[in-house]
């Protein structure tokens, strides 16, 4: 056999071996479990998919659903927003009435996930125990729990409500460290263990606007103990779920230790977040404790001057983002936004997992 037959035969050889690997290479991620789950995942769990993570169930109460009613519209700048690609969900409500509701690759009875919405609705859980003497918000955190130590040891509550607590800067998404919630919603951490070791002050308590997730928890801790539970539930359904008017159950992720981790928790359908963002209108104009609990919470009270969150809001009232004197947002990372306006009578839900449209939503609120 010449060199020239021999190399030939060889690089045959090789060939049908290169072959052999990709094949069964390509199989491997066919029918690989890890592969599979991950194709079948809902879309609009794949922002983390942690409302499918071990929560508790929220029930609703069918005997007090609150009926929606209808009108609908042919709103262009609705159908926009609808028709973006990584919008998952959108409802749209002005006087009482759904002008707009959609679905894309979800449906009505799609839990959705709400990332930092989450927040607002643990400031407003603490409505009663304020309006009952049982919390006031001027005093230190640490009258009502110690767990995190560091600036929550002397910074008081409306510090942490205003995302004012003195602490260090987050280093990813208003997370003390990348992949700590992630750790917390799979069990293998539990929140104020993990979130204790990033309470360092860095500017005096009450001056300076920093997002930053262990400033909720421990808003969520105040509630917990002075309530006298284990968590914010108790609180959360009494001052929250309860009074909606929901039609489908609800769910709120737990970490190891059924401590919920107050800063992205919560799950509901499109059309119950509707109901909670028309419970908030008229909460924020409720002629009483409560009331005036909620208009406090809607209202500026921190600039945000660092714009590393939130760069399409000037202000921050307890655990919510505001616009102007008569808009405030509930806003979640990856596009989840609920966007209130008293003025015009409007509330706007959306659902996505990217948050590459965002500009287009916020002009649809101008334009109604």
């Amino acid at each position: 056999m010449n060199i020239r037959v021999f190399l030939r035969h060889t690089l045959d050889a090789l060939k049908v071996q290169v072959n052999i690997k990709l094949t069964a290479l390509a199989l491997a991620f066919t029918f690989s479990p890890t592969f599979a789950t991950a194709a079948s995942v809902p879309i609009h769990m794949q922002t983390g998919g942690f409302a499918e993570r071990p929560s508790i169930r929220v029930a609703h109460n069918p005997d007090k659903v609150f009926p929606l009613a209808y009108d609908k519209k042919n709103l262009y700048s609705a159908n926009k927003v609808a028709n973006h690609p990584s919008n998952l969900a959108l409802m749209v409500i002005r006087d009482g009435k759904v002008l707009h509701e959609s679905y894309n690759d979800s449906d009505e009875n799609s839990l959705f996930f709400s990332m930092s919405m989450s927040k607002s609705l643990t400031a407003y859980s603490m409505a009663g125990l304020v309006c009952s003497g049982k919390v006031d918000i001027n005093k230190p955190i640490s009258e009502y729990t110690t767990e995190l130590g560091g600036t929550y040891s002397t910074a008081k509550v409306r510090d942490a409500l205003m995302m004012a607590s003195g602490a260090k800067p987050p280093v990813f998404a208003g997370q003390p460290v990348k992949g700590a919630f992630k750790q917390i919603t799979l069990h293998k951490r539990s929140t104020i263990d993990i979130y204790k070791n990033y309470t360092e002050r860095a500017t005096e308590p009450g001056t300076t606007f920093n997002y930053y997730a262990p400033d909720t928890i421990a808003v969520a801790r105040v509630i917990a103990k002075a309530s006298n539970e284990p968590n914010m539930m108790k609180e959360f359904k009494e001052q929250v779920w309860n009074q909606v008017g929901a039609e489908s159950d609800s769910a709120m992720n737990v970490d190891k230790d059924n401590v919920i981790p107050a800063n992205s928790s919560f799950s509901a359908t499109l059309r119950d977040w509707g109901r909670i963002g028309l419970w908030s209108l008229a909460k924020n104009r409720e002629d009483s404790c409560e009331g005036k609990w909620h208009k406090e919470a809607n209202s500026k009270q921190i600039t945000n001057h660092r714009k590393r969150q939130g760069n399409a809001f000037p202000g921050y009232g307890y655990q919510v983002w505001i616009k102007n004197d008569h808009q405030y947002w509930w806003v979640g990372f990856g596009g989840q936004r609920v966007g209130i306006d008293t003025k015009k009578n409007v509330v706007i839900v959306a659902f996505s997992h990217k948050e590459n449209y965002m500009t287009d939503l916020y002009k649809l609120m101008d334009e109604l």
